[in-house]
């Protein structure tokens, strides 16, 4: 191993700033309260990454000066050019909307058996806080005693269905 180089450094220089992109973001507002977004850190990190690591790898081969330095000029304007444009699309990616599935709405909330739910058959839930009571269906179908500590999964039709906290904690 020939020690540290001066590529070496270029390219942990060009991973610290990687890490401040992605920690401060790329995107900033305008005095209009526009979004606009700023890739220069991006393109520097992109830039000073590729180089180092092209540079490392070159002059740890033993390659010529001249081809050396053309080689690395190349990558870095290849790194700053991709990471542009990788900012670029990953900023104009429109974001998701999904809309809400009320039946999921109480999903992981715990409750309290308190009319035992037959195999395949209805039973009642008490919610923890609301103290409601609620009827509910085994998650598996298998029958639940009275007593028993269960978690919704979800609401269907106005029914909890639910499983025991047994079988959520051995899954987990």
């Amino acid at each position: 191993m020939r020690g540290l180089s001066l590529f070496n450094l270029v390219f942990l220089s060009g991973l610290l700033l990687s890490v401040r992109v992605m920690v401060v973001g790329v995107e900033r507002c305008t005095r209009e309260g526009q979004s606009v977004v700023r890739s220069r850190w991006a393109m520097l990190a992109g830039t000073l990454t590729l180089a180092g690591f092209t540079g490392s790898v070159l002059n740890r081969s033993g390659a010529a000066s001249i081809s050396l330095w053309s080689v690395v000029l190349i990558a870095a304007m290849a790194g700053g050019w991709s990471a542009r444009l990788l900012v670029r699309r990953a900023a104009a990616m429109p974001v998701s909307d999904h809309e809400f599935d009320p039946r999921f709405e109480l999903q992981g909330v715990p409750a309290t058996v308190v009319s035992p739910i037959p195999a395949g058959g209805d039973g009642l839930v008490r919610l923890t806080g609301d103290g409601g009571a609620i009827a509910a269906r085994s998650f598996d179908g298998s029958p639940i005693a009275s007593g028993i500590e269960v978690g919704v999964e979800r609401i269907e039709n106005g029914v909890a269905i639910v499983e025991s906290w047994a079988a959520i904690e051995t899954r987990l």
